[in-house]
C-alpha cells in the first residue's frame, strides 16, 4: 500500500483548502496510507477526517524567527517523510513545494505541488517563486482547471508536468430551491479579493427598485469594519454581514439566488456548491474560474470583472423575472458530475499510480 502525505500550513484552518485537502484525503484513505502533516498546528481539524488519516504538526508555530522556523519544519518533514518511508508528498500550495524540492533532489520520494490560487495571482514571493520550481521540477503540478493549465503552458516555458483536477463538492441537496425566497446570497472572507465593497455598490443601484428582496453576506475578515461603514453611509436597509456560517449548504437552500463578486479566484468552491442546490449565479468573469462553471445565460450571468453597473443591471433581471430565474434553476445543475468526490477520487488515483 502506498504511502500518501499531504503537506499543509494550517489545518486547524476554516478556509476552503483545509476543507478540500480533507475530502481528498478521506476518499484516497481507502485505497492508501494517508497522512496529513501540518506545518503549524492542525491536530485539531476543524473539518472531518476519517480515522484512517493519521495528521501530525510539525510545530512551526513554536519558533518566533522565520528562517529558524522554516529550517524546524523542513528537518520535522524530512524526519517524518523517513519515518514513515512516505511514497508521495503532495504540497498543498506551490509555495509549500520549496520544503519538497530538497527531498525531490534528494529522490527521497516523489513529489507533487497542488495548486491553489489562478497562474496570475501571487499573493508572496514566495508563491511565485514556488510556482516556477515546481513547474520545473515537481513530479506534477496540480491545477485547478483547464483555464489555468493552459496559462501555466503559455507563460512557464519548463514545465515537467501538469494536470488539472477540479476541486470536489460534496453537498446534500433538499431538492429544488425555493427561487421566490427573495434572499440573495454571497459568501466568503471579508477581504479585498471576494469583492463584497464591489457588491455593495452594485445593491446600491437597485436596491429600492427591488423592495421584497434582501442580500446576506456570509464571512468574516478584516474588511468587516469597511463594508459596515459601507453600508451606513450609502443608506442600504436590506444588506447583512452574517457572520462566518458553519452550514453552507443550509443557508443556499434558503436562497434564490447567488451572486460572487470577486477580483480574483482560485476555484470557485461555493459557486459550485450553489449550483449543486439548483441556484440561479450571477457573477462578475474574473480570473480564473468562474467561466468553467457558469455558462452565460444559461444557468446564470456572467460579468465583465470590475463592471459595477452592469452586475447591477444582470442581478436586477434575474430578481424581477420568475421566469428567469427558475430557467438558471433547471439548468444550475448540468454537468457538475465533473466535480463529483468519485469522479475527483478518480483522477488523483490515476495520477497517483503513474507516479
Amino acid at each position: 500500500m502506498k504511502k500518501i502525505a499531504f503537506l499543509i500550513m494550517n489545518m486547524e484552518n476554516k478556509g476552503g483548502t483545509e476543507r478540500v485537502t480533507s475530502m481528498i484525503a478521506n476518499a484516497l484513505s481507502d485505497k492508501y496510507q494517508i497522512f496529513i502533516f501540518s506545518c503549524q498546528k492542525g491536530e485539531k481539524p476543524h473539518f472531518h477526517v476519517d480515522e484512517r488519516v493519521s495528521i501530525e504538526s510539525l510545530h512551526g508555530e513554536q519558533i518566533q524567527n522565520t528562517v529558524l522556523r522554516k529550517v524546524k519544519v523542513y528537518r520535522e518533514l524530512a524526519n517524518k517523510a523517513k519515518k514513515y518511508e512516505i511514497d508521495i508528498i503532495v504540497a498543498v500550495d506551490v509555495a509549500l513545494y520549496l520544503y519538497l524540492y530538497p527531498l525531490q533532489l534528494s529522490k527521497k520520494c516523489k513529489c507533487i505541488a497542488w495548486e491553489h490560487f489562478n497562474y496570475f495571482i501571487s499573493p508572496n514571493r514566495m508563491v511565485k517563486f514556488g510556482r516556477k520550481l515546481a513547474a520545473k521540477h515537481a513530479d506534477c503540478v496540480v491545477v485547478l482547471g483547464k483555464n489555468d493549465m493552459q496559462n501555466y503552458q503559455q507563460n512557464l516555458s519548463k514545465i515537467k508536468r501538469i494536470e488539472y483536477i477540479y476541486n470536489p463538492v460534496a453537498v446534500e441537496t433538499t431538492g429544488q430551491i425555493d427561487v421566490n425566497s427573495k434572499q440573495i446570497m454571497a459568501a466568503g472572507r471579508l477581504e479585498d479579493q471576494k469583492g463584497f465593497d464591489l457588491l455593495i455598490d452594485a445593491w446600491n443601484l437597485i436596491e429600492q427598485d427591488c423592495p421584497e428582496w434582501h442580500l446576506d453576506i456570509f464571512g468574516e475578515g478584516s474588511k468587516r469594519g469597511n463594508l459596515e461603514q459601507k453600508i451606513k453611509d450609502l443608506g442600504l436597509s436590506r444588506v447583512f454581514l452574517k457572520g462566518y456560517a458553519n452550514n453552507i449548504a443550509e443557508k443556499l437552500q434558503k436562497s434564490s439566488v447567488f451572486v460572487l463578486s470577486s477580483r480574483y479566484e482560485g476555484f470557485v468552491l461555493v459557486l459550485i456548491e450553489a449550483q449543486a442546490n439548483g441556484l440561479p449565479c450571477v457573477s462578475f468573469d474574473c480570473k480564473e474560474g468562474p467561466a468553467e462553471i457558469i455558462k452565460d445565460n444559461k444557468n446564470g450571468f456572467l460579468v465583465k470583472n470590475g463592471d459595477v453597473s452592469e452586475f447591477a443591471i444582470k442581478l436586477k433581471r434575474v430578481l424581477m423575472d420568475d421566469r428567469l430565474r427558475e430557467r438558471f434553476a433547471r439548468h444550475a445543475k448540468d454537468d457538475l458530475a465533473r466535480f463529483d468526490i468519485a469522479n475527483v477520487k478518480t483522477k488523483w488515483q490515476k495520477l497517483i499510480e503513474s507516479l
